[in-house]
């Protein structure tokens, strides 16, 4: 275990923002104890006029231990903590060469009241390091300070009581106290922000598990699972949209009615599995056919619709040729052992020549042409096999 893990047993439940918010923390605080230090030469200069050269090579040399504490946190964010150690220890020390230069009460109280304040009260309640590393920090005052002022120091204890001695016990008392305070605090705050993080994290993946699901409920809802293209619900609406369209810019649409022929004899004869190849193919086909502003969709069981808007008669025609001629491949490319083949109803809608139309009267028209090409079929395929014929 580190000295580090020592003095901050919970380190290890902070993440890499939390060792970089405390080393932004502790270079700010050190930053400002500079400025601190460079206020106080005056102080030297006037209040310790006999000392003032040896504390001020204490202060520039303390300047210089915090220019180095600046430059490892900018290096080494990730031990904020000892950083700053080096340069408290620093500071408490020279706190108590500084005070036995002192030789009036009035400018030793100003001299431990201004130290004690910043060391061990806005220190402790600026960084995040803990009762135990406020403690090491402080050892310097502990264990030097009245030492060094009964050895080296012409005024006498009972000078010091009376400039800030009660003062400085009590803040060294309360230091770790006020540490623990503001580390405990971060702590919990970063647990909170941890616990917050996940609990961020389940409900998005729950919130993306909704959409997906709702994306799918939504799907099955507005297609056809077989074929993949929009059920009958979804192409009647577009229809009805592309019809209001049409009415309102006084363009053609086209609609194709497309109902496989012989999907029973195929069902019967080849399987179900067959049969849905062969309503798998259709939709291929008449999806090809719609193009890239149309819709096409399966209306149920063997019936598809082609929405065209914009399309002309001649687009439609056009349309439809394609839809029998794909197919015609389609059924060589996978040897498919049985006819493919669709009876189609095509309605092409002139608001300008037709008038207002609706949605029932379209599918009417269609529907009976497609019928009507049906029974042309089978009445041809009746005459081909007559022998009379």
């Amino acid at each position: 275990m580190s000295f580090h893990d020592h003095l901050m047993p919970c380190s290890e439940m902070e993440d890499e923002e939390s060792r970089h918010y405390r080393a932004r923390l502790n270079h700010t605080f050190v930053l400002f104890a500079m400025a601190g230090l460079a206020c106080f030469l005056l102080f030297d200069y006037f209040q310790v006029p006999d000392a003032w050269p040896t504390l001020w090579l204490g202060r520039f040399l303390l300047l210089g231990v915090c220019v180095l504490c600046v430059t490892l946190l900018r290096r080494q964010p990730r031990r904020p903590d000892d950083i700053a150690l080096l340069g408290a220890v620093c500071a408490n020390l020279y706190f108590c060469f500084g005070a036995t230069m002192i030789q009036d009460a009035i400018t030793l109280s100003l001299w431990n009241l201004s130290f004690s304040t910043s060391m061990l009260i806005a220190m402790p309640a600026w960084l995040v390091w803990g009762w135990r590393y406020q403690l090491v920090s402080s050892l310097p005052l502990i264990l030097g300070y009245l030492p060094l002022f009964l050895w080296l120091s012409p005024l006498s204890l009972k000078d010091l009581a009376g400039a800030g001695g009660a003062y400085m016990i009590a803040t060294m008392i309360m230091a770790p106290a006020l540490a623990h305070a503001r580390s405990s605090t971060f702590l919990r705050t970063v647990k909170l922000r941890r616990a917050l993080e996940v609990r961020n994290a389940e409900l998005s993946h729950m919130n993306q598990q909704l959409l997906t699901q709702q994306h799918e409920l939504e799907y099955r809802a507005n297609h056809d699972l077989l074929t993949g293209l929009p059920n009958r619900r979804f192409g009647f609406d577009f229809l009805e949209r592309m019809l209001a369209e049409s009415t309102s810019t006084r363009q053609c649409m086209s609609i194709l009615f497309v109902d496989v022929d012989r999907l029973k004899h195929v069902n019967d004869s080849f399987g179900h599995a067959e049969g849905d190849r062969l309503i798998q193919l259709v939709a291929r086909s008449v999806g090809l056919a719609a193009g890239e502003d149309g819709l096409a969709c399966r209306l149920g069981g063997d019936e598809f619709l082609v929405v065209m808007p914009g399309a002309c008669d001649m687009a439609s025609q056009q349309a439809t040729t394609q839809l029998m001629r794909h197919l015609q491949e389609q059924r060589l490319q996978q040897q498919i052992p049985f006819p493919v083949e669709v009876s189609i109803g095509r309605v092409t809608h002139d608001p300008v020549l037709q008038g207002d139309v609706d949605v029932d009267d379209l599918i009417h028209i269609a529907d009976d042409r497609m019928y009507r090409q049906k029974r042309a079929r089978r009445r041809a395929m009746a005459g081909a096999n007559d022998p009379q014929a």
